[in-house]
């Protein structure tokens, strides 16, 4: 891994590390810091049966959560980092942690301790996450870092908006609107091509194709590419919404009484639900009565592929699902509205070159291409201009409206 480690001796006279230019723990007080830590995360810990950690160190957070946790307590701890383990191990750091009855180890990285991840996460409302660890990680633990990010991704997203999403699941539930099996009933893509309409900025380069292909194949949209599609008279045969904030009714406004059928997660913003006259459906994201979930991925785009897919789609095409920014865009229909001193990571384009994009956008990637993966007797095509989606057929649109008709 060619990381330059050096054990330091401490304040306290304990041991920290030095990994490049990062201590894995505090410079000067690493019990006194693990202390804190564990004092200030107390909802993690407090009255549960089953405890779960990512990130060993050297050990000193952890002998403090063992000593706050109850004795039927289960404590599941991970960490991929053989370097820093193995160091830890040698210094007897982790000695006492390893023998404790309610603690097990998972730190031999591979597709089990993966797998093993995301099953002992189900166990539990929440994971207690030493971030020094995660920081750590080099390139070899890419899978692992990335699974964690979504994990926080999608904690911050809940948590920020638990409250408003409450609210909203109780008022749909009294609508009493028709669930998604009876949208399915409605609109039959059974076999069919589907194109998933995102509103990324390459939708605006893509519209006049699509104006072509309209009525010739089943189109799916998210809510905000709505606008744009409607104004170049592009009637899309469902509108999803699964935001929670009432902001979305601007997504809507002006179509309210349109005959569209929208297709909404249970928690989508109530505003919105109860301005929209046209036919609706409402589904879920978890186990109800319905017996159909619909996979959410925390972002409209995936809900909206996962609904094609669960209505037996054949073939689904991507446009506008740039999951970047191009000609410093974010979005269809807006000019210039991303700062050029903005912090953004780069990805890989369809065309070859590298665009920016930011984190939020890889968590979608991500979620995309597993449902991607997760359904290969599903064709999918890529007709957007920004990130490349592993999984799919890169082509232009207009060689789908060729193969459909004549232009």
């Amino acid at each position: 891994m060619n990381r330059k480690i050096e054990i330091i001796n401490t304040r306290e006279c304990n041991i920290t590390l030095l990994v490049g230019n990062i201590f894995l723990h505090s410079k000067y007080y690493p019990v006194k810091e693990g202390e804190k830590f564990i004092e200030l995360n107390e909802k993690f810990y407090r009255n549960k049966d089953v405890v779960m950690v990512y990130g060993l160190g050297l050990g000193y957070h952890v002998k403090e959560l063992l000593k706050r946790c109850n004795d039927d307590c289960k404590i599941y701890i991970f960490d991929a980092d053989k370097e820093i383990i193995k160091i830890a191990d040698d210094l007897g750091s982790l000695e006492n942690i390893r023998k404790d009855k309610r603690v097990k180890v998972f730190d031999n990285y591979s597709q089990k301790f993966l797998q093993d991840f995301v099953r002992i996460a189900q166990l539990v409302d929440d994971i207690l996450i030493y971030k020094p660890s995660v920081k750590l990680l080099s390139d070899e633990y890419i899978p692992l870092k990335n699974i964690l990010e979504d994990y926080n991704v999608a904690k911050i997203a809940v948590e920020r908006f638990s409250e408003v999403m409450s609210g909203n699941y109780e008022h749909n539930l009294r609508l009493k609107t028709p669930a998604i099996k009876e949208f399915f009933n409605r609109i039959n893509v059974k076999g069919e091509t589907v194109i998933v309409v995102a509103a990324g900025p390459s939708l605006d380069y893509n519209i006049n194709t699509l104006k072509k292909l309209n009525g010739k194949v089943k189109v799916f949209s998210v809510g905000r590419a709505l606008g744009t599609l409607m104004e170049n008279e592009i009637n899309p045969d469902m509108i999803t919404i699964i935001d929670s904030q009432e902001g979305v009714c601007n997504q809507l406004k002006g179509y309210e009484n349109s005959d569209i059928p929208l297709c909404f997660l249970s928690t989508a913003s109530r505003w919105a639900v109860s301005n929209y006259n046209g036919p609706k459906y409402m589904f879920y994201n978890e186990e109800n009565e319905d017996d159909i979930i619909i996979n959410t991925g925390k972002t409209v785009a995936v809900a909206t592929l996962n609904i094609a897919i669960k209505g037996g789609a054949k073939e689904i095409i991507f446009v506008g699902q740039d999951l970047g920014f191009l000609d410093n865009k974010s979005h269809a229909g807006t000019i210039n509205d991303v700062s050029d001193d903005g912090v953004y990571k780069k990805v890989l384009s369809v065309n070859g070159s590298m665009i920016s994009t930011n984190d939020g956008y890889m968590y979608f990637k991500r979620q995309i291409e597993k449902e991607i993966e997760e359904n290969p007797n599903v064709r999918f095509i890529n007709c957007s201009k920004g990130a490349r989606i592993k999984g799919t057929v890169e082509m232009e649109l207009e060689e789908v409206n060729t193969k459909v008709g004549d232009i």
